[in-house]
């Protein structure tokens, strides 16, 4: 009864809602504005806090007037310091990584049919260019071995020959010196009409190929340094407006990717001498007049605050620091944002990309009206050597820190493929060797693969199409055998210590190659089929390649050689083809043993297996 009583005679207190006004007493603020005091200790502690009473850097920033003078990079060389003309129309990182593209089967085949939209074709000029410029079965029996060991490739290959152009080979023929296509096409095509509408459109052919891929000039110097695994050039400016001088910056140990001021040091007393029949780089030497500015003051959470009216927010919490013994840096980084936190402040600056600058100084004027010559931080005052500096450069002679401030033209952020090649170098200290080790290898197809799966196909083909080795030695009663030395797989490439010339301790790395054996007989060598460790095997005249032997540390190092794509400060795209080195995974174990004696029973199931 109680509870039915009470839902028959509830009703709600708040019948209505107002919203509550403040109604000024008078029209005066004056003394509201005033901000009054009311306790002077709080404000006598806040002034003392601020080292007010000090009476030292009582006076705030109000301008800061800065002179600086800049001169543009306009030359670029490689490992033989011959000089050529560089802009900053290309990305330096592009320049200095870029190399040849390798012709691939699905490259070849998109260039061809980029080819055929050009011209249009009708059935008897594809039919010529088929003739002349399709695809052609691989030259040797090992090209043709590694083709077919790839099933899918191989079966690529044989989809596309005879029904489309080889762009590659088309290519390569427009870019000879002279061109072949061109020397085709006369007696190919005998219209003249016809000859000079495909003649035009080789050359749009050849543009389009140029504006996909960057690749290095004919006859251009390459600045990846084969026996120091890295990329060694060097740039320069001009020391003055009419350009006879020069300030050279030397890079000389970039291999990870990230090119930057620090990747760079002074080279004194050093001059590039230009290439022969090169274009004269232009000259770009600015004395850039007085600016002035307001500074701005540098914010970090947790600093201290500024205005007496308010109080830091818990962001950052100094006080509750707990550093061990050992933490000096954490008490450094303290006391300075708590002493030093407000008393810095930034200047904004606008400077152009791929520049040298040198400040000639910084005067800031306080709101009392004292000006104050901002110097360097890296000085020799007064018998003060203080050699360190955050963005300064070193000179290679040991002359000190160079007072310059270099803003490379760089790129901020770059897309990167997956691995077309992988290598990687490592000790083996039972074989008392380095092996390098081609852990992904650019495929006949595209892309990358594994090079051990690629090593284990190409073995398994070559030992189905050779006739199985004779068993004579079975029948002479013996129960053992010699065997001169063990195999590894052929994805694995041998570089042996030997002395280095004039010196009978120090040694270098010298690339050595391991026997091919099929059925148990030596068919040739095994060489590389990257092109990382193809150094000088290319060339008609073979020449060896040597490793420097502090270059492969205990721990190894991994190359790897992948597609970068990024986008320019005008717009542009540029995709090249670069190297990276990093640390490697450890020692490897080849397995590699010689001399040794091999009961018949474990022979053969060496040879299973």
């Amino acid at each position: 009864m109680a509870q039915d009583n009470l839902n028959v005679d509830f009703r709600p207190t708040i019948l209505a809602w107002n919203r509550l006004e403040g109604q000024p007493r008078t029209k005066d603020f004056e003394r509201s504005l005033r901000a009054e005091v009311r306790d002077p200790l709080w404000m006598l502690c806040r002034q003392w806090q601020f080292g007010e009473f000090d009476n030292t850097d009582g006076g705030s920033a109000m301008t800061a007037k800065i002179q600086l003078r800049s001169a543009h990079l306009n030359r670029y060389a490689a490992r033989s310091l011959q000089a050529d003309r560089y802009d900053d129309e290309l990305p330096l990182e592009t320049k200095v990584e870029h190399e040849a593209i390798p012709f691939d089967l699905m490259t070849r085949a998109r260039l061809g049919r980029h080819w055929l939209k050009l011209i249009a074709p009708s059935n008897p000029v594809k039919a010529l260019y088929l003739e002349q410029f399709g695809f052609q079965d691989p030259g040797t029996e090992l090209e043709k071995a590694q083709l077919e060991s790839d099933r899918k490739a191989w079966q690529t290959f044989e989809a596309l020959k005879g029904r489309t152009v080889d762009g590659g080979r088309l290519l390569q023929a427009m870019q000879q010196e002279p061109d072949q296509h061109a020397v085709w096409l006369v007696h190919a095509i005998p219209d003249p009409k016809a000859q000079t509408k495909i003649l035009r459109a080789a050359k749009d052919f050849q543009n389009w190929f140029a504006k996909i891929y960057s690749q290095p000039k004919r006859g251009e110097d390459p600045s990846w340094a084969e026996s120091y695994l890295e990329y060694q050039f060097a740039c320069a400016v001009p020391a003055d407006a009419e350009g006879k001088q020069q300030t050279v910056l030397l890079a000389d140990k970039y291999h990870h990717g990230e090119l930057d001021w620090y990747s760079f040091d002074l080279a004194s007393g050093l001059q590039l001498q230009d290439k022969p029949n090169i274009e004269t780089p232009a000259v770009r030497f600015e004395v850039e007049t007085p600016l002035t500015f307001i500074p701005n003051p540098v914010e970090f959470p947790g600093m201290p605050n500024i205005r007496l009216w308010a109080f830091e927010k818990r962001e950052v919490d100094f006080g509750n620091i707990q550093p061990s013994t050992t933490d000096l840096a954490t008490l450094i980084l303290a006391e300075f944002g708590l002493v030093y936190g407000n008393d810095w402040s930034l200047i904004p600056y606008r400077l152009d990309v791929g520049v040298l600058a040198e400040i000639f100084g910084i005067v800031v004027t306080d709101v009392f009206g004292v000006r104050t010559l901002v110097r360097r931080a890296v000085n020799s005052l007064e018998g003060e050597d203080n050699r360190w500096g955050m963005y300064y450069l070193k000179d290679q002679r040991g002359a000190g820190i160079d007072q310059h401030f270099f803003l490379p033209p760089v790129l901020g952020k770059m897309q990167e493929s997956a691995p077309l090649e992988k290598v990687m170098l490592a000790r083996d200290e039972i074989a008392d060797m380095v092996w390098g080790i081609e852990k992904v290898i650019p495929s006949v197809l595209s892309d990358g693969i594994d090079g051990h799966e690629a090593a284990v196909a190409l073995d398994r083909y070559l030992t189905e199409k050779s006739p199985p080795k004779s068993e004579d030695f079975l029948s002479t009663g013996a129960l053992v055998r010699y065997r001169l030395g063990t195999e590894v797989y052929e994805n694995w490439i041998p570089f042996i210590a030997i002395h280095n010339p004039g010196s009978n301790r120090e040694i270098r790395l010298q690339r050595g190659r391991m026997p091919r054996f099929v059925n148990g007989e030596m068919q040739g060598t095994v060489e590389p089929r990257g092109a990382i460790l193809r150094s000088g095997l290319d060339q008609d005249s073979k020449q060896p390649y040597f490793i420097h032997e502090e270059e492969v540390p205990r721990a190894g190092i991994l190359i790897t050689r992948t597609y970068q794509r990024a986008r320019w400060w005008d717009g542009r795209i540029y995709t090249w083809l670069g190297r990276r080195k990093q640390t490697g995974r450890g020692r490897a174990a080849s397995g590699l043993e010689f001399d040794r004696i091999v009961p018949l029973n474990e022979q053969s199931q060496e040879e299973k297996q």
